[in-house]
Order: C-alpha cells, then sequence, then structure tokens
C-alpha cells in the first residue's frame, strides 16, 4: 500500500514558507535529523500546513462534525471502529501525529489548560498522566501506525525521534517568538498558548 502525502498548499515563494525555512534552520543547529527528508516534512506538513487553524481539527467524523479530543480522532481512524478504509486509518494516524507534535513542539503551554479524555495505548491505559505526556505518546504511536501503511523510514523517524522534533519545534517557536512574528502571535492567541 503507497498511500500519497498531499503537499501544503502555500507555494514555495511564499514569504511565510521562507520565514518557517529559517526558524526550521535556526532549530536544526542544534538538532540534526538522522533523515534529510524529515526536515523538509516539519516544514511543510507541519508548518505551513497548521498555518491555517482549520487544519488543526480537519478530522470529522461520519457526521461531519470537528474532533478536537486526540481519543475521539483515535475511534475515527480506527478500522475496526468508524474509518471506512485503510487510507482513512493511515490519515488518521498521520494526522494526530503532525498535530500532537506541532502542539506539544509550538504551543505546549495550551496543553496545560486543557482537559482530554484518558488514552488506551495499545491495551495500556494511562491515567493519570498529564496531557502534554498522552500527546507524546500517542504522536510516537500515530507515526509507527503510519509508517506500517506509506513512507515507513519517514515515519518510523518521526515516531523514533519525536521527542528531538518536538525540541526543534521548540526553537522554531522561539525563533518566531523573539522576532515577534504576527502571525505566530495571532496563531498563539487563537490556539490558546500563554508563554
Amino acid at each position: 500500500m503507497e498511500f500519497t502525502i498531499k503537499r501544503s498548499n502555500l507555494r514555495m515563494n511564499h514569504p511565510l514558507r521562507r520565514l518557517f525555512r529559517k526558524a526550521l534552520e535556526f532549530g536544526l543547529r542544534e538538532h540534526k535529523p538522522e533523515r534529510p527528508e524529515v526536515a523538509d516534512y516539519i516544514e511543510d506538513q507541519i508548518l505551513c500546513g497548521f498555518m491555517h487553524t482549520d487544519n488543526l481539527y480537519r478530522i470529522r467524523n461520519s457526521k461531519g462534525k470537528r474532533l478536537e479530543d486526540i481519543a475521539d480522532m483515535l475511534a475515527e481512524g480506527n478500522i475496526l471502529l468508524n474509518a471506512q478504509s485503510f487510507e482513512r486509518e493511515f490519515e488518521v494516524h498521520k494526522h494526530i501525529g503532525d498535530y500532537t507534535l506541532f502542539m506539544v513542539g509550538m504551543f505546549p503551554s495550551a496543553l496545560i489548560r486543557r482537559k482530554g479524555k484518558e488514552f488506551i495505548l495499545g491495551n495500556i491505559l494511562v491515567p493519570g498522566a498529564s496531557l502534554f505526556d498522552h500527546y507524546i505518546l500517542q504522536g510516537q504511536r500515530s507515526y509507527r501506525i503510519a509508517s506500517e501503511f506509506t513512507h515507513e523510514e519517514l515515519f518510523r523517524e518521526l515516531s523514533r525521534n519525536f521527542l528531538l522534533y518536538k525540541d526543534i519545534l521548540e526553537l522554531v517557536r522561539i525563533y518566531l517568538e523573539s522576532i515577534r512574528n504576527k502571525e505566530y502571535l495571532k496563531a498563539k492567541e487563537i490556539i490558546g498558548g500563554t508563554e
């Protein structure tokens, strides 16, 4: 099975894409990924992909309701529950991986105030952990599941080194905050980050 990863609509020479690339290069000075294509993926799928807040919650259930909780997304992406195809299962797990990485790296303070349902990781219930910890565990797990469908090396790398890429996105956030980028600050306000 080989599913296509749809590229972001943001053109290559767009000023925001150039800004994201510059911020990403700042983050990569401290942390080099094992696979260079991961940096391109983070730029296109995460930084450019989530530039519009509508994309944060693009997973919807069969009734068209926007899913904001990871537990609800997991049910939607499970072929044994709500997913109608393996492609849908891949799409949801890729999104969960991207979304969790984006949130823990770019807007970690937004997770402090949010409540989520308890996560069931495989057969293990993880009670009492912070939502931040849940996001890290589920992001790693969802990327690993996505790797079983397509782009195995890319998604396995994102799963295996999730914390490294979180650290890179934290540096991207620091860079954007230091230059007082208005798009980032507006997104931060919308998402609810107060750092």
